[in-house]
């Protein structure tokens, strides 16, 4: 006859070591999260410090005089008293604005979206911010992702919705779920959003459905940017591996379709009241 095996009765039960893991799980989360802070001042402090970068010069198109970057939590150092470049011909490019990552998807904002934001207006740069849109996401809670946590100003550019990936939707699913969201932020901010993605995708998804919008188009390593007539764009984002002084990775580059007086006419006006 075989003898029943005798219980531990020390053994905790199995419902207790669950929770004690979950409890040590978000235990490291929280603490990671909470230490990024301390870990990005180390990483700025050793790269300013010990690393030594070799600039190189940039070729940027011509016959435009008003140039920016974007950047996100890739740039975790920016020298913002620096942040100029040189062309291959030798001049050097000075910078105006500065868009920058806000948030993503339904809850993410990025890490060094509040730093990047702040700074860029202490140091005089036209800031923007945008999203990165997920078709297969609630439109109405990514709309609440962003201006949760973006507050535009008067001089700021109007708000820019990210769109590159179809994420397993149909067109016409696209179409309608970024509609919804575009319609979300003008309705908060009252000012019609700048539309951002590479130029292939805007030609086979968007170019047709928003027409009534501006863009933000991504073409890189070209001397000029040849597009259907019936896209309106106001950014060409013609580099991504941009050399900067201020900054010690490669950035993206962008230039302004139009002068000066075109520029202050896209920034969002004095007699709009954003929340």
């Amino acid at each position: 006859m075989a003898k029943s095996k005798s219980k531990n009765k020390n053994a905790l039960p199995k419902w207790v070591k669950v929770s004690l893991w979950v409890l040590f799980t978000l235990f490291i989360i929280t603490e990671t999260y909470e230490n990024r802070s301390f870990f990005r001042k180390v990483y700025r402090y050793l790269s300013y410090h010990y690393y030594k970068r070799n600039f190189k010069t940039t070729d940027f198109p011509v016959d435009y005089s008003i140039h920016g970057i974007d950047i996100s939590h890739y740039q975790l150092f920016v020298d913002w008293h620096k942040l100029q470049s040189v062309d291959t011909y030798g001049d050097t490019i000075q910078f105006r604005f500065v868009l920058m990552k806000a948030t993503e998807g339904l809850l993410i904002e990025d890490d060094m979206f509040d730093e990047h934001w702040e700074r860029a207006k202490d140091n005089h740069f036209v800031r923007g911010a945008y999203h990165y849109f997920l078709p297969d996401r609630s439109a109405q809670v990514q709309a609440a992702n962003y201006y949760t946590s973006v507050r535009l100003l008067p001089g700021d550019l109007p708000p820019v919705v990210d769109v590159e990936d179809l994420r397993g939707k149909s067109k016409a699913e696209l179409v309608s779920c970024l509609r919804e969201f575009l319609h979300e932020i003008e309705s908060h901010y009252h000012v019609r959003p700048i539309i951002y993605s590479n130029i292939n995708f805007i030609e086979d998804y968007l170019e047709e459905d928003f027409s009534d919008y501006s863009f933000w188009i991504a073409h890189y390593y070209r001397h000029e940017l040849n597009t259907d007539g019936n896209i309106k764009w106001v950014f060409w984002q013609h580099s991504d591996k941009a050399s900067l002084l201020g900054i010690r990775t490669n950035v993206d580059a962008n230039v302004f379709n139009g002068d000066e007086e075109d520029f202050q006419k896209l920034l969002i006006p004095n007699n709009i009241s954003t929340p």
